[in-house]
């Protein structure tokens, strides 16, 4: 059987990308892996400039970041759920996965554990100019996989 992996996080959770990956996986009658990444970078990287900036102090920090990490945890068990709900409406074979780490590590780590055919992803809206200076953890990826990845963009 095919494995679609859907890939969500905190700064990436499309409802084009989620039907998209829920029309294949039933059309192609694969299974759905659910991967939602709470991504430590975006929070770190706001609390790193404030705590330098001396708004918040180096305690503080991780007691927020650790609280932030939790919300998203949440989030990402109910946009999940709301999935799972869709796919089992639909006859689709799925599995859930929430993940902390740094988005690529995490999706990397989830490809080769499962074995996947295909990965769809959104890419965050960034410019062009963000993407040179800073790179691009999707183009990372595609580089990275050697089955198919498919950027759904908003």
């Amino acid at each position: 059987m095919d494995k679609i992996l859907l890939i969500l996080s905190t700064t990436r959770k499309s409802d084009k990308c989620v039907k998209e990956a829920v029309d294949i996986a039933s059309k192609e009658n694969a299974m759905l892996i659910i991967l939602f990444v709470v991504d430590y970078e975006v929070p770190q990287k706001i609390f790193d400039s404030l705590t330098e900036e001396g708004w918040i102090g180096r305690k503080t920090t991780e007691n927020l970041f650790n609280a932030v990490l939790d919300e998203y945890s949440v989030q990402g068990k109910d946009k999940i759920l709301e999935i799972e709900e869709v796919a089992k409406n639909r006859g689709i074979d799925y599995k859930s996965i929430v993940k902390r780490g740094t988005f690529l590590e995490v999706v990397l780590s989830v490809v080769e554990k499962e074995e996947v055919n295909l990965i769809l992803v959104t890419r965050r809206k960034r410019s062009g100019l963000s993407r040179f200076f800073f790179g691009s953890a999707v183009a990372e990826l595609k580089e990275k996989v050697t089955c198919e990845v498919r950027i759904i963009d908003e």
